[in-house]
């Protein structure tokens, strides 16, 4: 069995990172050689170097500022094929309990069996419930396979740096978004996302600083990365405005015969790429 890592990108919550994620794992038992954090650059390495507990982490390394660009830089970090899990810095709990699968065990079996199901299922990516709401937990499906929204404060990934129709060019820019960008990316190249949902996590997902920066401010970027994201992707879901202000993207849960359709556009997109690609290769070669 293939065993994963925890990646933690962070950026001006060193204590945040400290109490909340990296405590949260170490209650779980989560052994500290799996986690790594990232951080922007030397001056945010030699914060954190002295305020995280070196008891409760692996290794901190030097990145990429911007959370889209600190992914991608993750992601060349390791291998094809590597298991990674992103949390987010400030986890303050991750809920098992409302699982018949999973309230026995633990988040360290939870994370393995992810993968391995994952695998079964011919994903790429696995997610969580995106609220901890225990009401709204409790009456989902254990897992689903459908066009599903996987929030980016934890989830996990079979690592494919090599797949460029994988990158984010949409909500790169100012990070809004990232993760539904994400989720229709991974959709389009599988035909499928894997989510549990009666796992949950408890998360402040709109700090005063650090992170992506405060509410108030994101409102405007949140609004054009959903206006981006509905132009390119307009078949997948629509737009929504709540009652705070928030503009979401919201997925429609495609599955069943829209879903296969979905996963043979992808693989001839796929196959057209490397025909593309090739004949490139094949031009220089000549030259």
């Amino acid at each position: 069995m293939k065993d994963y890592i925890i990646c933690i990108p962070s950026y001006k919550r060193a204590q945040v990172c400290n109490d909340k994620t990296l405590t949260t794992l170490e209650k779980n038992n989560i052994p500290a050689s799996k986690i790594y954090v990232y951080v922007a650059n030397q001056e945010e390495y030699k914060l954190y170097k002295e305020k995280l507990d070196s008891k409760l982490y692996h290794q901190l390394i030097v990145g990429k500022k911007g959370l889209v660009q600190q992914r991608e830089y993750i992601m060349k970090h390791w291998p094809s094929g590597k298991w990674i899990v992103f949390m987010d810095d400030d986890l303050a709990k991750i809920d098992l309990s409302l699982s018949p699968q999973h309230k026995k065990t633990d988040l360290n079996h939870f994370i393995k069996n992810a993968f391995e199901i994952t695998l079964k299922e011919g994903a790429s990516i696995w997610g969580v419930y995106p609220v901890y709401n225990p009401f709204f937990r409790k009456t989902k499906e254990e897992m689903t396979t459908c066009l599903n929204y996987i929030v980016g404060a934890f989830y996990g990934i079979i690592n494919r740096p090599e797949m460029k129709s994988l990158d984010l060019t949409i909500t790169k820019s100012n990070g809004q978004k990232e993760d539904v960008e994400r989720t229709l990316k991974y959709f389009l190249a599988d035909g499928k996302v894997i989510r549990f949902n009666k796992i949950g996590f408890e998360t402040k997902y709109y700090g005063k600083e650090g992170g992506l920066g405060r509410f108030e401010d994101r409102l405007k970027p949140m609004k054009e990365a959903s206006e981006k994201l509905e132009k390119k992707y307009g078949k997948y879901g629509s737009i929504k405005t709540r009652g705070n202000g928030m503009t979401e993207f919201v997925l429609r849960k495609i599955k069943g015969p829209e879903r296969e359709e979905v996963k043979r556009e992808g693989e001839k997109s796929r196959r057209t790429r490397k025909q593309s690609f090739k004949k490139k290769n094949q031009t220089r070669k000549k030259r």
